[in-house]
């Protein structure tokens, strides 16, 4: 079997049983490719399509880049997707996934479309606005007791979760025996529900301290300046989620309330990890007046070093600024200790204040932000600060 077909039936599986109980017609769709493209034996032209189309992009890139551009047609509405779009909830499909049928909806799918997919696939940046992130910053910075904050976002995209602070989270967690909730942000209703389980301390508030500037960092920054921009966004969620959908809309609606207030939201086009002493040098270096929180969530697996440089180099200039720097991560790990359940990433927290470096893992959780499972050191992160305002 071709190397790439090969590699990219392995990453289509893998995607199939991470999907598996929480996205059905995504775990459906990753299943049918990939047992297509197990099919030692087969010349059917369409595989042969899709391994040249994927030869430039890494395997896990095209898991994500395939259906976001199918999904980009769906929601385009575009006629040589209708039959595949009946099955797709972010646009009102309503047939089953476990329908026979949807293979070769998918197959007629992607036989119309291969121009268009080719070009997606080897152009377009995987986006990670999944705006239930913001949670990574916002609970943390109502710990220390700081008045304001310069808040700073690597792999920004759109910038969405810069926003974080506008929209309503609602965390649930055990306390003695009986369940409770904390809400955090400014929107009305609740937007997002977290589920928690393990130890967890309360802060001693839940606002949000003064967001003095919001910036952002991105190879590739999407400006929602055209409904283009946010079509390309919309298509990275997946479509039986149409909740998730609604949420991109209302972050949307929410950075571009700020911007519309007078607030300017800079997102700055930056090579990661190469170029970010630059960036901070010029960007942040002169934000001397209140410390700095820096955040990534799902940004470390698309670089080329795996993410090894941005400690390296926030270290290095984190350790001379007058302020204290909190970098806030929700990123896999690739050693060490194992998440509770295949693709959880790690919730990390290093602090650098008055020359001595802090380091904690706070907790496991769902890349998509819904689940949380609190370690030890969430306990040893709330001390700290108990401590630090005697």
């Amino acid at each position: 079997m071709d190397d790439v077909q090969g590699r990219l039936a392995h990453r289509f599986h893998r995607q199939r049983d991470f999907a598996a109980g929480y996205s059905p017609l995504y775990a459906r769709l990753f299943g049918i490719l990939a047992d297509w493209l197990a099919e030692e034996e087969s010349e059917d032209p369409l595989i042969e399509w899709l391994v040249r189309a994927a030869s430039q992009r890494s395997t896990f890139d095209v898991t994500l880049l395939l259906p976001a551009g199918l999904h980009r047609d769906i929601l385009a509405g575009r006629r040589e997707v209708a039959a595949l779009a009946q099955y797709f909830p972010t646009v009102g499909g309503a047939r089953s996934c476990r329908d026979e049928e949807i293979g070769s909806c998918l197959y007629q799918a992607l036989a119309a479309r291969q121009e268009a997919l080719t070009a997606f696939m080897r152009t377009a940046r995987v986006q990670t606005n999944e705006t239930a992130r913001g949670l990574c910053w916002l609970l943390p910075v109502c710990y220390p007791g700081w008045r304001a904050i310069h808040l700073v976002e690597l792999g920004a995209g759109a910038g969405l979760n810069l926003a974080a602070d506008q929209r309503h989270y609602r965390l649930v967690y055990n306390a003695s025996g009986t369940t409770e909730c904390i809400d955090l942000g400014g929107a009305v209703p609740a937007q997002f529900s977290v589920c928690s389980e393990g130890t967890f301390l309360l802060p001693q508030t839940t606002v949000c301290p003064q967001i003095r500037t919001r910036i952002g960092a991105d190879i590739a920054p999407v400006l929602l300046r055209e409904r283009s921009d946010e079509l390309y966004l919309s298509s990275f969620v997946w479509g039986d989620q149409p909740e998730r959908l609604k949420q991109l809309y209302q972050g949307v609606t929410a950075i571009q309330s700020i911007r519309k207030s007078g607030v300017p939201v800079p997102l700055h086009r930056v090579d990661l990890p190469d170029q970010l002493p630059l960036f901070l040098e010029e960007q942040i270096s002169p934000l001397t007046d209140a410390p700095v929180v820096v955040f990534n969530t799902y940004l470390t697996t698309y670089l080329h070093d795996k993410g090894d440089w941005l400690h390296h180099h926030l270290h290095t200039w984190a350790t001379g600024y007058p302020q204290p720097v909190l970098w806030l991560q929700w990123e896999p790990v690739r050693q060490g200790a194992k998440p509770p359940a295949a693709g959880w990433v790690a919730w990390t927290a290093d602090l650098w204040n008055q020359g001595h470096h802090h380091h904690w893992h706070l907790a496991w959780t769902h890349p998509h932000g819904n689940r949380i499972q609190w370690l030890p050191d969430w306990r040893t992160w709330t001390k700290y600060w108990q401590m630090d305002s005697r």
